[in-house]
């Protein structure tokens, strides 16, 4: 009789214990968003969960951590809870400002932000940490304003900058530094840049007055 008092206690403690833990976890603060507010904007974001442990750490990336009601960023390290899960910035109209997501305290996978009005201002691919990966860029009409790739963190390939309504700059890089075109090397114009601007049909006026010029170009 005594044998079955003790097992039917242990059964309780057991239970209360596994109930303990579960009250412990759907209560607990890091499982659901915090807020920051800033001027104009704010910041609704996760953290890093207790049971996760820490990150293996990098000094030449910039983490991003929770402390004191703050988002603090710091290099190769952190002294609070790493930012983990999506991040939403929202501008003070209840429009969104900034989407994306962190990965122990860094930026990973496509970070997009608008202006005030809605219209689309970049897109940026990271990984780890770094911008890694093609981005875009755009006006305040929502025009497409420049695209290219980026290398961990620097500019790498080429760079379609939109100077006016018919012209466009191409600029090669290689790890964030310039590279001249070879001499004779033509430039293939893209889809996307036929897309933006419109050819000239008009006739020119020199071959216009001189048909011989002009069957000359032919």
């Amino acid at each position: 009789m005594k044998l079955i008092y003790i097992t039917m206690l242990q059964l309780c403690l057991l239970f209360f214990k596994v109930d303990a833990q579960s009250i412990k976890s759907y209560f607990n603060v890091d499982n659901y968003t915090h807020t920051v507010n800033y001027d104009h904007y704010k910041a609704v974001f996760y953290v890093q969960r207790a049971d996760i442990g820490s990150a293996y750490l990098k000094s030449d990336r910039n983490y991003a951590w929770f402390s004191g009601n703050q988002i603090r960023y710091t290099q190769g390290g952190f002294s609070g809870k790493l930012l983990d899960g999506v991040y939403n910035e929202f501008y003070d109209t209840k429009g969104l400002k900034t989407q994306g997501l962190y990965q122990m305290g860094l930026k990973t996978g496509n970070w997009k932000s608008w202006g005030e009005d809605g219209k689309l201002d970049s897109i940026i691919h990271y990984a780890s940490g770094k911008a890694n990966g093609r981005f875009e860029k755009y006006d305040q009409q929502g025009v497409l304003l420049e695209r290219g790739k980026y290398l961990d963190g620097q500019l790498n390939g080429k760079l379609e900058k939109r100077i006016s309504a018919d012209s466009i700059q191409v600029i090669n890089y290689k790890k964030g530094k310039v590279v001249a075109y070879k001499p004779g090397k033509a430039v293939k114009i893209t889809r996307w840049l036929k897309s933006i601007f419109k050819r000239d049909k008009k006739p020119n006026k020199i071959t216009q007055q001189n048909p011989a010029i002009k069957n000359n170009i032919k």
